[in-house]
């Protein structure tokens, strides 16, 4: 696949990877900003979306700080600024490039960093779909789930807003039923909570879905799928 590796300077000056894959046909119709999960760097998270050079599509994916090849170490403020960082480069690409639609696709660890720097951001209602795959809003509340001793030791710094007022352009959810990572009532309260009017939940019930891997189901049902949503969004 044909893509382009570069580094972008984040708001502190921290340097971040970013990896662009382009479309196979031109010119594309979508670009995808992905906020990924916690695990590894994006040279392996990209191949969740990789599949999507074949519809029109361009893919943009970067390491936060401290993630891969991407400078400094993690903490609350520093990744949700290196997520406000890239969804304002996205968005001017989007603007530049004649694109039809722009996806903000987060996963897991992803979407939390994501829920939070689309607070900052005042041109939300140009996103087509924000994507929450697997996810949830706060560390905190996974530990909460995970632990009722634990998790008031976690910290909810930095963290989306419980009433998620912001949410307001098109959402698709997807969470595995048996989601051993992120328990599927996490996946379930975003959904609930956010106040789109064009919200739509994917519950994964199928024996093999996992965390994060709705798109190699089924001999790629879902990839299907997905694509007719984005035909039916702005």
């Amino acid at each position: 696949m044909s893509f382009k590796e570069y580094y972008v300077r984040s708001y502190d000056g921290t340097r971040l990877l970013a990896w662009e894959l382009q479309s196979k046909q031109s010119p594309p119709e979508n670009l995808v900003l992905m906020f990924h999960g916690n695990a590894e760097n994006l040279s392996s998270h990209v191949f969740n979306l990789a599949w999507m050079i074949e519809k029109k599509t361009d893919v943009l994916i970067f390491d936060y700080r401290g993630y891969g090849l991407s400078e400094g170490s993690p903490y609350p403020r520093g990744v949700v600024e290196d997520g406000l960082r890239f969804l304002n480069l996205a968005y001017d690409k989007f603007t530049e490039g004649g694109y039809k639609r722009l996806i903000i696709y987060t996963q897991s660890l992803g979407g939390a960093i994501a829920l939070r720097a689309l607070e900052e951001v005042s041109w939300r209602d140009q996103i087509s779909l924000l994507v929450l795959d697997s996810t949830f809003r706060s560390p905190q509340e996974v530990a909460k789930a995970k632990s009722k001793i634990l998790w008031p030791l976690i910290s909810a710094e930095y963290t989306a807003d419980k009433k998620l007022s912001h949410l307001t352009m098109p959402i698709l959810v997807i969470h595995a039923t048996r989601d051993p990572i992120i328990p599927i009532k996490l996946g379930r309260e975003l959904y609930e909570t956010a106040p789109s009017l064009k919200k739509t939940f994917w519950q994964l019930d199928e024996a093999d879905a996992y965390h994060g891997n709705v798109f190699f189901l089924g001999k790629g049902v879902y990839r299907e799928k997905f694509v007719q949503l984005l035909n039916g969004v702005k």
